[in-house]
């Protein structure tokens, strides 16, 4: 492992929620020489610092807050770029032209954990995806671990935890793969779930996107294995320019690799499980457990251990997640669907149900028609969030000739009471923005917490 004692790291981005802790406590334990710069102040980041003065040798860190100095960026021996950092950013430009290294979260773990890892990315389903590959492998490999995008564990925390063959389940984003491809970094086993339009608030174009995401698979070698959803035609292209050996999973067409028929799933034509007993809703959600069960199988876990894990499992928070049932409404939170898309699958998980759909937020440079179009066949009313993808999506509405809608609503309470009026209108209520939600919310964690909030109060006066 190298050596990062004495070494001078700069972390650039600390994050409001804390975003780069895990990274700060490895490097104190691993005595460099530490600095941070973000452009928030002291004041936003008190729960993040709080948290850092806790530390063992915290002290010893030097701080640029409230913005970037150039000179932080040239006098270090490596840079810690934090996800929510702008790759194009003037500062890492400025770094690398005076030979500074920049790496991530991901390309710092791959260059310290000497054993193999699974890494699943794609525009939705991932964090479902990696989870269930989590709860399976559990059954067998009793150290495994899931960590990276997704909230609750960070890679650098995972990796103290570790032992050489407990083939960690890694969720990487675009940002994670930008890096790890200049790195030349894949993972043995690389899922791709989709790829679909989002994030083009920051990419330059679509292609550009697809491209961050195709990086995870870039630099496998032949003995490496990736797994890739048949049914987008996206990842199903990738497959062209794989090095490793290439399975399939799909609900349409029997593949190598995964595949569902007659309400059956086979791998290789070799029966696996049942789909009975599977608690998920929607086709998104039995594709994201077919792409587990391709990874099950390639790695060698029993078909018992499989559907045992997959039978019991009910999701994940905020992802089209069963809350309660407040006058005779069915109330799911899909805070973190923040695209069109996302929330298009979250309304096709009721086939037969009214629902009272809850959106809106920031745009991220999207297409809402699609989405507007299933509003206009599948929702009894819907309220919106103000923001500028509100906005977009209200003009789509519009052209459908749809009425059943209330528009630029203020806060999420309003909503959400408004939305409770209305129970009358249908079975389901589904908070399923559609949108960012920087608008209002710190993130989409942030803003399904604030929604969980008021289920729980509203449930309380019942």
């Amino acid at each position: 492992m190298v050596s990062f004692k004495g070494k001078k790291v700069l972390v650039m981005g600390l994050g409001l929620h804390g975003g780069a802790l895990a990274v700060v406590k490895w490097l104190l334990k691993h005595k460099a020489i530490i600095s941070i710069t973000d452009i928030k102040t002291t004041q936003q980041l008190k729960h993040s610092l709080d948290k850092v003065s806790k530390m063992p040798n915290s002290k010893k860190i030097k701080y640029t807050l409230g913005g970037h100095k150039l000179e932080d960026f040239i006098n270090q021996d490596l840079i810690i770029q934090n996800p929510g950092v702008p790759a194009d950013s003037k500062y890492l430009s400025y770094a690398r032209e005076n030979n500074i290294p920049v790496i991530n979260e991901a390309v710092m773990f791959f260059g310290l954990y000497p054993g193999s890892a699974i890494g699943v990315t794609g525009t939705r389903g991932k964090s479902t995806t990696s989870t269930l590959i989590h709860k399976i492998l559990k059954t067998t490999i009793k150290t495994n671990v899931v960590a990276g995008n997704i909230a609750t564990y960070p890679m650098m925390e995972a990796l103290t935890k570790l032992k050489v063959n407990s083939l960690p389940v890694l969720e990487l984003s675009s940002w994670h793969l930008e890096l790890m491809d200049t790195y030349q970094v894949s993972p043995h086993i690389a899922v791709v779930t989709n790829v679909l339009n989002d994030h083009l608030n920051r990419y330059k174009s679509f292609n550009h996107y697809k491209e961050a995401k195709r990086a995870i698979l870039k630099h496998q070698v032949k003995s490496d294995k990736v797994v890739l959803n048949y049914d987008n035609s996206i990842t199903r292209s990738f497959a062209k320019k794989s090095n490793g050996s290439v399975y399939y999973y799909s609900l349409n067409k029997k593949v190598k690799g995964v595949y569902l028929k007659n309400n059956k799933i086979y791998f290789n034509d070799s029966y696996v499980m049942d789909i009975d007993h599977i608690k998920l809703l929607g086709d998104h959600n039995l594709a994201n457990i077919l792409a587990a069960i391709c990874v099950a199988k390639i790695v060698g876990i029993k078909n018992d251990n499989i559907a045992k894990a997959i039978n019991s499992f009910k999701g994940i928070p905020y992802r089209l997640e069963y809350k309660t049932s407040i006058d005779n409404l069915k109330i799911y939170n899909d805070s973190t669907s923040t695209t069109p898309d996302a929330s298009l699958a979250a309304i096709s998980s009721f086939a037969d149900q009214k629902i009272i759909l809850i959106a809106g937020g920031e745009d991220k440079n999207l297409d809402y028609s699609k989405l507007a179009r299933k509003i206009k066949s599948k929702v009894a009313y819907t309220i919106l969030l103000s923001g500028s993808g509100s906005d977009k999506l209200v003009k789509e509405l519009n052209k459908l000739q749809y009425s059943k809608i209330s528009k630029n609503i203020k806060t999420l309470k309003e909503a959400f009471n408004m939305a409770i009026s209305k129970s009358e209108l249908a079975e389901v209520l589904l908070f399923s923005p559609a949108a960012a939600s920087f608008n209002m919310f710190d993130n989409e964690f942030d803003r399904a917490r604030h929604f969980d909030t008021l289920v729980y109060d509203k449930e309380k006066k019942k």
